[in-house]
């Protein structure tokens, strides 16, 4: 599976600096990881997934009527409760009929959809050219964007369309997907789960203002009864699996540490890109630390917007190798790898 085109949505950006908030605590930690601009998109993660669609088509030279399956993930609440973004996404592409998955898993959609996608790509018929797309939009009422451990949550949407290794592209090069893994540790299923809207308690009081929500470092301690020696040691299986299924998908496509990697990382800050990168040997500039400031976090689009907008930036060289690592409430890990080539 290769990818043939990419597109991105960034929303309209706001400064951290200009923010009123209850908790200033709260927003000096997220600056001291640093954050600086974040998105609010006024639309809906339908129309930002469907332009994201669309610029990706554009820039591989197919059109809707080529496409062959959907596959889409976000990681907020949906438009809708209930709702499948990726029918969503095909019905404002046209009205189509084909294949569709939706994936709801946090960020590590980042990775479970190009597991999706590389699964689906042997269905596809002569021409024909698959779409991956991946977006968030925060529901303040919901939860606040900046209560999110040490981050900013971002609006945004991003898209790739992908076909089997011998589809055609207008591009000159394109990225190769090589391998891909994730695994759920499923004893913190409801870390900074959103507590209202849903069917044990479904109404968000109209008086109701999330700023004022426990804080996720303080819910993840009182949902677990976790201590302080408690949270260092969960702290340390967060950073200790990311490492593993690295390396795990790593040796899957028999690639050493030493071969110039470029890791892309979630944007949680970007002491923890940094610490992550050291580990596994890889030099900070070949990272998406640089993104953390300008975009925030988008949760599950960080990755694939990452590989969007750094190629436009001309950061990748034929013979490049991308490591996408994601990490997720829930908790899911995940890691996929691609090679950029020149056609």
């Amino acid at each position: 599976m290769k990818v043939l085109g990419l597109g991105h949505v960034l929303p309209q950006s706001s400064r951290l600096a200009d923010v009123k908030h209850p908790n200033k605590m709260q927003l000096e930690a997220i600056r001291l990881a640093g954050y600086d601009k974040y998105g609010i998109d006024n639309t809906s993660t339908r129309v930002m997934g469907a332009q994201a669609v669309t610029k990706a088509l554009e820039a591989s030279g197919y059109s809707a009527d080529d496409v062959g399956f959907i596959v889409a993930g976000q990681s907020s609440v949906p438009d809708f409760i209930g709702i499948d973004l990726a029918c969503q996404i095909g019905a404002e592409l046209g009205g189509l009929q084909l294949k569709t998955v939706n994936l709801v898993e946090g960020c590590g959609t980042a990775i479970s959809a190009w597991i999706t996608a590389r699964g689906l790509i042997d269905t596809l018929d002569d021409g024909q050219v698959g779409v991956v797309v991946l977006a968030q939009r925060v529901s303040e009422p919901h939860y606040d964007r900046f209560g999110l451990m040490n981050a900013i949550l971002s609006d945004g949407a991003a898209a790739a369309i992908v076909g089997k290794t011998n589809s055609t592209s207008t591009a000159e090069c394109c990225f190769v997907y090589k391998s891909g893994q994730d695994i759920s540790d499923t004893r913190f299923v409801d870390m900074m789960r959103i507590e209202r809207g849903g069917g044990l308690k479904p109404v968000v009081l109209p008086d109701h203002d999330s700023r004022n929500d426990q804080l996720g470092r303080e819910k993840i301690m009182e949902l677990y009864r976790l201590t302080g020696s408690d949270l260092t040691e969960f702290l340390a299986l967060r950073a200790d699996n990311t490492i593993q299924i690295i390396e795990s998908c790593l040796n899957e496509a028999s690639w050493s540490k030493e071969s110039n990697l470029i890791l892309l990382h979630t944007l949680e800050g970007r002491q923890s890109i940094a610490m992550l990168a050291a580990k596994l040997g890889i030099a900070v500039d070949n990272t998406n630390i640089a993104l953390v400031a300008e975009l925030g976090h988008m949760g599950c689009v960080d990755l694939l917007i990452s590989l969007d907008m750094m190629q436009k930036q001309d950061v990748f060289k034929p013979g490049n190798r991308i490591v996408m690592s994601a990490i997720s409430t829930g908790m899911k890990w995940g890691c996929c790898l691609f090679e950029y080539q020149q056609y």
